[in-house]
């Protein structure tokens, strides 16, 4: 079980592409710095995976979530990297 963070955004970067080109069904994404302009991108929108967005982040850039993406803070965030096995960074 792996997390994965997407810190760059769709529009200007294809981490969040090549991510769930390879995610598994039992990994989760969280979307944090300006990772969380896939909030408003089609790739998330349409995903079935356990995804997370910054709220933090979301609150700078004046995003809400619209869809099942949780907005969790960063006390959340520490608790979901111990509740994964493994921590991937996506720049």
């Amino acid at each position: 079980m792996t997390l994965h963070l997407i810190q760059r955004s769709p529009f200007s970067n294809s981490a969040l592409k090549d991510c769930l080109n390879i995610i598994d069904s039992q990994d989760s994404i969280l979307l944090m710095e300006d990772g969380v302009y896939g909030l408003q991108h089609s790739l998330m929108q349409q995903t079935k995976l356990t995804a997370y967005a910054l709220q933090e982040d979301m609150t700078a850039r004046g995003l809400t979530s619209k869809n099942s993406i949780k907005e969790i803070d960063y006390c959340e965030f520490v608790n979901l990297c111990s509740q994964h096995q493994h921590v991937i960074s996506w720049y």
